[in-house]
């Protein structure tokens, strides 16, 4: 008995219906934790993972200062963080860093600098965070704003396990995360990776400049190095890359103000009227308003 033949239909593809097949975003169903008040858009975004890669004596204790505790930047009297932890063997000894010490910060600012029992006490911070509702309706009940600033710990990032955790998984608890370090190469893959702003100093090792590059040069289309160098040429000016944008941007930044730099058009100079309208927000040592104004 011969075989049925097997039956086949032939549509053509508009008749089957085919519909939008774009991935599209879903509806965020939390709410919103609003900051206190409005940052420049220059500034990196919070939360966020900001990473500071500068040699020695480049100034990024005063840079962090700047950034944590300026009106300008995320500080002043309406600050952005609700707590700020410094994590950091010098930092009671650094110049620059005495300003956390202040009085009126006694109750915001925690400096560690006890690394042997660090990982316990990030455990303390991210399970204090998870003890909030972030789903909560109630703004008191949602997590606080934290941010925790690494200063100069690569040794111990690399070998903690705890740090991957927390640098993939930090906009769930409400982070921000601060990292300085002397050495791009130094800094485990999960803290690179995860960076949504990065400053840089000046750097004359090759191996380290060339690193920088392989990380983050592709972004800028291969035209990052000139533009590095030239923001970078005056001492305490950094080459500043904002990653976290549909765009990435440069700009440099430092006790000059900020001054956005097309890269893609770069030819080793800029316009001195552009240099002078965008000289705002000069990191100086006068960031800190004084108590009764």
């Amino acid at each position: 008995m011969p075989k049925k033949k097997k039956e086949t239909i032939d549509i053509a593809e508009e008749e089957l219906g085919t519909g939008d097949l774009r991935v599209l975003e879903l509806r965020n169903f939390l709410p919103e934790i609003k900051l206190p008040r409005p940052i420049d858009p220059r500034l990196p975004d919070i939360p966020g993972v900001m990473l500071l890669v500068m040699k020695v004596k480049s100034g990024k204790s005063n840079l962090m200062s700047w950034m944590l505790l300026s009106e300008k930047a995320l500080g002043g009297k309406k600050p952005i963080f609700d707590m700020i932890y410094i994590i950091s063997p010098t930092a009671k000894i650094d110049r620059s860093s005495q300003a956390y010490f202040r009085e009126e910060f006694s109750e915001r600012i925690i400096v560690f600098d006890d690394l042997d029992n660090l990982d316990g006490f990030l455990r303390n911070i991210l399970e204090y965070q998870q003890s909030f509702d972030i789903k909560s309706p109630e703004e008191d009940e949602r997590p606080p704003r934290v941010g925790i600033f690494f200063d100069d710990i690569s040794g111990y990032l690399k070998r903690n396990s705890l740090v991957t955790h927390l640098f993939t998984r930090y906009r769930h608890y409400n982070l921000s995360l601060f990292c300085a370090n002397q050495t791009c190469r130094d800094l485990p893959t999960a803290v690179r990776s995860q960076a949504t702003s990065l400053w840089l100093s000046s750097c004359y090792s090759v191996v380290e400049r060339q690193k920088v590059l392989e990380e983050w040069g592709d972004l800028y289309k291969n035209k990052l190095e000139p533009v590095w160098d030239y923001c970078c040429k005056e001492r305490f000016n950094y080459c500043y890359l904002k990653l976290d944008d549909v765009e990435p941007r440069v700009f440099k930044a430092g006790k000059d103000g900020f001054q956005e730099i097309d890269y893609m058009n770069f030819n080793g100079e800029t316009n001195a009227e552009t240099e002078e309208e965008n000289a705002e927000n000069i990191m100086d040592a006068n960031y800190i308003p004084k108590e009764n104004e």
